[in-house]
């Protein structure tokens, strides 16, 4: 559908063009401002071969959520069967007790760790904003950390520092696996030999 159309006016001079109305959307073409480049919107990170730390926040997100689910649904699903087994009841009652534990122990599960990650990646984002753009472990470990706290600061002191010593282990165990243990040689050369940072 074109909006503006174009009409040659044939002088004795010179063939020149005119905008006129358009006839659909009743504006005229003149009224609006003219650029001649296109107008593109980037996203963070783009024109780089790193993806940027508030874009991979919702892929770690919604994989963890999957995983959740996909542990909550096999969790529902052992339990379902149990209560099957003991009570014999029949097919409808049977069927029934599977759905509710599956999707009772599914949803429960997957909301727990879609909420962890969530608090994970804010805190990452803001460390990564404060220290200049760096992501490196460190951040991964604080911010681990800091989302075990928060997420059983609300279960009292003991469990507040239970959490954070969950994540900070989690996130330290993930940080020496996938980095081949640089941490504890940066740990060495910051602890052991601190002039030759």
């Amino acid at each position: 559908m074109v909006d503006v159309s174009y009409i040659r006016h044939d002088t004795k001079d010179n063939k020149e063009e005119a905008l006129v109305t358009s006839s659909y959307l009743n504006y005229s073409p003149e009224v609006l401002p003219r650029r001649p480049e296109p107008e593109y919107i980037f996203l963070e990170g783009a024109g780089s071969k790193k993806r940027g730390r508030f874009e991979l926040c919702f892929i770690e997100i919604g994989t963890w959520y999957t995983v959740g689910a996909t542990i909550g649904t096999a969790r529902g699903l052992h339990h379902g069967m149990k209560i099957v087994k003991r009570d014999k009841q029949n097919r409808t009652y049977n069927r029934t007790q599977l759905i509710n534990n599956v999707l009772k122990h599914g949803g429960s599960v997957s909301n727990r760790f879609g909420t962890i990650f969530v608090y994970y990646s804010i805190f990452g984002i803001i460390l990564e904003e404060n220290r200049g753009d760096k992501y490196d472990n460190y951040n991964s470990i604080i911010a681990g950390t800091s989302a075990g706290l928060l997420y059983k600061s609300a279960s009292g002191l003991r469990n507040c520092g239970i959490g954070g010593l969950i994540g900070f282990g989690l996130t330290m165990m993930y940080n020496l696996i996938s980095s081949k243990f640089t941490v504890i040689e940066k740990l060495k050369k910051t602890t052991i030999h601190p002039g030759n940072r």
